[in-house]
């Protein structure tokens, strides 16, 4: 671990929570922006690293923002966010088919099924109810997500920003 490493990281932090307070929609339909420094965090630092800060990040933006009761099982839903990103995106040139994969999984398995399960769990909703609301949010949200992350990303390889090994 060097300098660098965590700089940047810490950068890309600030990013994400300031990302995932920036929401357009109403309040029950919300899009946020997390997702573009999630795919940052994977593309830039890999699979496990980036599932970490992930979960650092859920957690600061509950410190720091906190509505309600923290629940530790999201922690691991926002680590596969950033696994798999990471395992998508990390040390490969950025092509639409990975992060058409990469976001795919995210979305439908860990967002869509997970994510609505724990809530239904966790705070005794209806699962169907929660389930339809988020499968309604996502299908709207996924091409948006594969396009703005696949250009995004694309762009800072064509401006080489980043120095990494491809």
């Amino acid at each position: 671990m060097n300098a660098r490493l965590l700089s940047t990281s810490a950068l890309l932090l600030a990013l994400d929570v300031i990302l995932y307070k920036i929401a357009i929609g109403p309040a029950y339909f919300q899009i946020t922006f997390g997702f573009l420094s999630m795919a940052l965090m994977g593309y830039l630092y890999g699979p496990i690293w980036a599932g970490l800060l992930e979960m650092l990040s859920n957690t600061l933006n509950f410190t720091i923002f906190g509505s309600g009761t923290f629940q530790a099982a999201f922690l691991i839903t926002a680590f596969l966010g950033g696994f798999i990103n990471g395992l998508f995106l990390y040390h490969k040139k950025i092509n639409l088919p990975s992060v058409i994969a990469a976001q795919l999984l995210i979305m439908i398995p860990v967002s869509l099924f997970i994510n609505s399960w724990l809530m239904s769990v966790l705070f005794g909703a209806d699962f169907k109810v929660i389930f339809l609301g988020r499968f309604i949010r996502n299908m709207i949200q996924i091409p948006i997500q594969i396009m703005v992350v696949y250009s995004f990303i694309k762009t800072l390889e064509a401006r080489k920003v980043f120095k990494r090994a491809v």
